[in-house]
Order: structure tokens, then C-alpha cells, then sequence
């Protein structure tokens, strides 16, 4: 594989890890990197799956949208569980936390608007809130000066 310049430095090691005959070498390959890479993956496909992504194909689905969120959830939140104590959360993390709670977000926008079409409402529109219940009498308690 020729080199080029459009490679960024952080996928070197990557390239490097297969070798000449397709065997690859782990001890090239970082976890953190794999597992960091793999969350802002399943982002992606979260997005696309919120209709985020125009260019996605069969979008839509709110199931893999949320499998795809609690998949990056869980990679995230590992990573962070195994850095030492003290250690400053690496900008890239920061990055794909705050994108990972947009997306959380987006989600939740999503699937309270199905919730508001399935009610009857206009799409893209919440349902009304519920009256309020009035609250049951309160049952008599028996004491010996009489009922309160």
C-alpha cells in the first residue's frame, strides 16, 4: 500500500498493523483508539437512523437508533472507568460525550414525536399534557379519641 498524504497520522498505526501476508499485528493496535472509533461509529449509524444523516439509506428504525446510542454509551463509559484517578478526560472523549448527549437528545425529540402522532397529534408535536386527577380521599384512620 502506497503512502499518502491524506493519511492522518493516528491511522498510521493502524495501516501498519497488517503486515505483507494479511496477518495483522495487535501489538500495533490500541484498544483506546478501537473502542473510541467504534463509538463514534455507532453514533453515526444512531444519526442516520434519527434521520440525521440525509444520505442514509433505510433510516428510521428507532430500535438499532437505540442500540446504536447504548452501544457508544457503554464504550464511552468504559473508557472512562479505566482511566487512573486524576487523569484528564482526553479532549477527543469530551468531544464524543457531548456529541453522544446531542444525539440522547435527539432520541428522546424523536421518539416523543412518534409518541405525539400515535396520540393523535399533528407530527412533530407533543401530545397534550393529561388533566390532573384529583387526588382520592384520604381513608379514615381509627384512633381512640375518635376517626381523624
Amino acid at each position: 500500500m502506497a503512502d499518502d498524504e491524506t493519511t492522518a497520522p493516528d491511522d498510521a498505526p493502524q495501516e501498519q498493523a497488517v503486515a505483507a501476508e494479511g496477518q495483522i499485528d495487535l501489538t500495533q493496535i490500541r484498544v483506546e483508539s478501537l473502542m473510541l472509533q467504534v463509538a463514534s461509529e455507532l453514533m453515526s449509524i444512531g444519526a442516520g437512523q434519527l434521520g440525521m444523516i440525509p444520505e442514509m439509506v433505510n433510516g428510521g428504525d428507532a430500535f438499532q437508533a437505540s442500540l446504536a446510542i447504548a452501544g457508544a454509551e457503554a464504550l464511552i463509559h468504559t473508557f472512562l472507568g479505566v482511566l487512573p484517578e486524576g487523569t484528564p478526560v482526553p479532549q477527543p472523549v469530551e468531544d464524543l460525550r457531548r456529541a453522544l448527549a446531542e444525539l440522547q437528545l435527539a432520541f428522546a425529540d424523536a421518539i416523543g414525536a412518534v409518541a405525539g402522532e400515535a396520540a393523535g397529534g399533528a407530527p412533530g408535536t407533543t401530545p397534550p399534557p393529561a388533566p390532573p386527577q384529583a387526588e382520592p380521599p384520604r381513608p379514615k384512620i381509627w384512633t381512640p379519641g375518635g376517626d381523624v
